[in-house]
């Protein structure tokens, strides 16, 4: 046996431990596999999921090496690598910004960590006083634009900001100003020669680009509905979500192949070996984009009320040099005049915020080809119980769905311990997640009976759920319910457990 088998043998070995809640032999069994075969791209596909659930103290020897090459990797999520190099970085004696992989990171993710906000908060605070390694002020600044801006600001901040915006000159002065507005709000700027190239590329060339992109996307419908309005004014003031990076090199499989592996008993037959698939609300394209190369041969269309979404999308599109993805504008009430029919049908976290979402979902079902398949996502009514009490909050305190409002809102839900799970969400921590999050202007929230009545009302048949926790909580409801799976056993399931769906439910029907 070769060492590239062997390496797959020991990531084989470091799924099951994962399955069997066995987290520290599983890492050092991917760990060793990647020492094996580094160039496999399914291991460091593999150690992403299984990095996500661990903390470290520095200096974490070895795995600093893994993390330092996970973060460049096409096939690592760099979001999932937050909770260990941010455990790292707060355990480090000179601080976390001493430590190389977390200014790293502060480029390319959100980072979804209180403390570590502090940290921020209080360094770039500094910053408008004297200057700091110019390193550590532009990753300050980048994780700043990621965020939107939603850090805490005093007045005294705001002030020495104004004074700032009209004394830029050194590099530093510009590192200081981009950590608390894009450098689109100066005139004149130029930093493309410079070590600041970074920040010039992220705030003002970027955004530039999006807006050519826009005006060469074609519409195919306006908005059907005043919520259908609604909804596209927040997403284009608030393009959601705000990413840098994702996984961008999948080991790609059929359509069919991969459905089967995630429901053994379903019949997919007359699925195409080169599936057309439509991504209903692709927002600002991590679905398209992931979907484009999870599944082999694809072509996507992928639709979205929002312009800014989808010229952020078709950005991203272009810098990984994707071919078969194509945007367009639409309002999915609206899609039932269109004449092509699709293989596989995607609309996950969208239908919950039309005015009728059963009436989207049945124009969306039309649009299959004999034997298509939907994997569909909504919001679960148990697993969001504290979004609702936080909405309780906004509406008594009568914050505005604005930067301020925002803010204020965040304070007050950090200073009350019944909210801790809100703070916890990784959307708490960007200006357009908490928008999306808890002010968003229509929300529907479901139970699986009712999602079953949908199911049977459109003719389609539950195939399974597509669980996000590698495997946990299956394991967890086959404990239960053996391997009878249907949704009767999972609702009696959720209210065992009611955070299970605490994301959303998302899962395929047929």
């Amino acid at each position: 046996m070769g060492e590239t088998e062997i390496a797959l043998a020991h990531g084989r070995l470091s799924a099951r431990q994962l399955a069997d809640g066995a987290y520290g032999p599983a890492l050092e069994s991917i760990s060793t596999a990647l020492r094996l075969a580094p160039g496999l791209v399914e291991l460091w596909a593999q150690f992403s999921e299984l990095i996500r659930y661990f903390n470290f103290r520095h200096p974490a020897q070895p795995v600093r090496e893994l993390l330092a090459r996970a973060l460049e990797h096409p096939a690592v999520d760099p979001g999932n690598l937050v909770r260990p190099i941010t455990s790292i970085a707060l355990s480090h004696p000179r601080g976390a910004l001493a430590e190389p992989l977390l200014v790293r990171m502060l480029e390319d993710v959100v980072i979804r960590d209180a403390s570590l906000e502090r940290v921020i908060t209080q360094t770039r605070r500094r910053m408008l006083d004297a200057p700091l390694p110019l390193p550590v002020m532009a990753a300050i600044a980048h994780q700043c634009f990621n965020t939107e801006y939603v850090f805490d600001e005093t007045a005294e901040e705001r002030s020495k900001v104004e004074v700032l915006s009209r004394n830029v000159g050194a590099l530093a002065s510009y590192a200081a100003y981009a950590a608390y507005r894009p450098l689109t709000t100066l005139e004149n700027v130029r930093l493309e020669q410079t070590e600041l190239a970074s920040l010039a590329r992220r705030q003002i060339l970027e955004p530039l680009e999006e807006r050519r992109l826009a005006a060469e996307i074609p519409s195919l419908s306006n908005e059907k509905s005043s919520t259908s309005a609604a909804v596209r004014a927040q997403y284009e003031a608030n393009p959601y979500p705000r990413w840098v990076r994702m996984q961008s090199s999948f080991a790609a499989a059929p359509l069919a192949q991969i459905v089967r592996e995630l429901f053994p008993q379903a019949d997919v037959s007359p699925i195409s070996e080169k599936p057309r698939i439509l991504v209903a609300g692709g927002g600002t394209g991590q679905n398209a984009i992931a979907t484009a190369q999870r599944f082999a041969g694809a072509a996507v269309l992928a639709v979205d009320l929002s312009l800014s979404s989808l010229a952020y999308a078709k950005r991203k599109t272009l810098e990984l040099g994707l071919k078969n993805i194509e945007y367009r504008r639409a309002d999915i009430l609206a899609l039932g005049a269109l004449q092509e029919r699709f293989d596989l049908v995607e609309c996950s976290g969208v239908l919950h915020h039309l005015e009728d979402p059963f009436e989207g979902w049945r124009i969306l079902a039309r649009l299959r080809k004999p034997g298509g398949l939907m994997r569909i996502g909504l919001y679960s009514e148990a697993g969001r119980r504290a979004v609702v009490r936080a909405r309780q909050l906004i509406a008594a305190r009568g914050f505005k769905p604005d930067a301020d409002g925002i803010r204020a809102c965040r304070a007050a839900i950090r200073n009350d311990p019944s909210l801790a799970q809100i703070a916890r969400n990784e959307d708490f921590y960007s200006m357009s997640g908490c928008r999306d999050l808890l002010f968003h202007v229509r929300e529907h929230r479901f139970s699986l009976p009712q999602i079953e009545a949908m199911i049977a009302r459109l003719g389609l048949r539950f195939l399974g759920f597509e669980l996000p926790d590698s495997g946990a909580t299956l394991a967890r409801y086959r404990a239960r319910f053996s391997h009878n799976e249907n949704l009767e056993s999972w609702h009696a399931f959720e209210q065992e457990f009611p955070d299970s769906f605490a994301r959303m439910y998302q899962f395929w029907v047929a």
